[in-house]
């Protein structure tokens, strides 16, 4: 029964158990449950109800009517496993209660040390960050001519963008080279720590007239923000940015040496050179704020998945205690929309590899 009940998703509530007659309150067979779970259930979530494998959800103490509803799902396809499926086709309306019922009512584990508890050891954004350094500058402030700022830039542009000059994909003399022992968690630490930094507004360069360059910048401010600060994720943003660097991009556009989805706005020399000056001479502001904890994280998620909330959904799973890799797992499903649920998928979007960890690692360590 690997990867029993691994849903974390709110599911519609289609309760179906035994009622006493003139009662509202449901009734359960705990010994047929136990029973049930003993043949069927013990192998790989045991009789206390704790995963087998890392892999594997714990069943303890999480809601009836969530377990219930998650065995409907695998009943009825809604959740993929065709062993699941074979064992829950044959289980009745009551079976599958009892089961529920029985888990449901296991005192919570207490936690152990693995890979979910442990705090990630490797290593941090900034430490990342300092292959990049050398060229872009202490914070990704750029004192080298030709050299853009990475400072304050929207995270997803610099992950897209260095995982093209990894790739090969976007053309550099050294940085495909340079980024090759780098994998996807490294890349999206770097972009997470450069995205938090500022930058301040540079001196005016010795060509262009920022002033003129604040009108001649105008079009561009549709795409790259009001002075040069983009809030769009994919879109780089322009302020403070190194004013010869501005220049040899913008050129390279326009000569269709760089291609854009969007169409780049034709410009004279004279004017690219203002822009420049203009983009140059405003401050950038951090585009994140520094990445949280799982514990801040888990803030937000425990407004629905809080076990001590008293106006808790009944059929949300808990998350404390939960196994650290289901958990990655079932977040990162919901991140990339592999599994149905909006509200899932909304409150994860924003979430990298390295946040999703975090918030699992909290919440293992519960």
């Amino acid at each position: 029964m690997k990867h029993f009940l691994f849903s974390i998703a709110a599911i519609t509530l289609l309760t179906a158990c035994s009622e006493e007659p003139g009662s509202t309150e449901n009734v359960y067979d705990l010994a047929a449950g136990k029973a049930i779970a003993e043949a069927d259930c013990s192998a790989c979530h045991g009789m206390d109800g704790r995963g087998a494998t890392s892999e594997i959800p714990h069943l303890t103490a999480q809601p009836v009517q969530y377990l219930i509803e998650a065995m409907h799902a695998y009943r009825d396809g809604g959740r993929l496993h065709a062993a699941l499926q074979d064992m829950t086709t044959g289980m009745s309306e009551a079976d599958m209660a009892n089961i529920a019922a029985y888990y449901a009512s296991q005192a919570p584990l207490e936690h152990t040390t693995d890979h979910a508890s442990a705090e990630v050891a490797d290593s941090k954004g900034s430490d990342v960050a300092m292959l990049c350094e050398e060229c872009h500058g202490e914070k990704g402030i750029s004192e080298t001519e030709g050299v853009p700022n990475l400072a304050g830039q929207q995270p997803a542009y610099l992950i897209a963008s260095t995982l093209q000059y990894k790739s090969g994909n976007r053309a550099h003399e050294d940085m495909g080279a340079m980024l090759t022992e780098l994998d996807q968690v490294d890349v999206e630490k770097m972009a997470m720590y450069f995205a938090s930094q500022s930058a301040p507004e540079r001196e005016a360069p010795s060509f262009g007239d920022p002033v003129a360059g604040e009108a001649d910048s105008a079009s561009c401010g549709k795409c790259h923000g009001a002075g040069g600060i983009s809030h769009r994720p994919m879109v780089p943003s322009l302020a403070a940015q190194e004013p010869v660097y501005l220049v040899n991009a913008s050129k390279a556009y326009h000569n269709n040496e760089r291609t854009e989805e969007s169409q780049m706005p034709v410009k004279t020399d004279e004017q690219i050179n203002n822009i420049a000056a203009y983009y140059a001479t405003q401050a950038m502001t951090a585009s994140i704020e520094d990445e949280p904890t799982g514990q801040e994280m888990a803030k937000k998620c425990d407004r629905c998945h809080n076990p001590a909330s008293g106006n808790r959904n009944p059929n949300t799973p808990s998350l404390h205690g939960q196994s650290h890799d289901y958990l990655v797992k079932s977040m990162k499903e919901y991140r990339d929309s592999d599994r149905e649920n909006s509200m899932m998928h909304k409150m994860s979007a924003r979430f990298n590899d390295e946040m999703i960890d975090a918030l699992a690692t909290y919440y293992a360590s519960q």
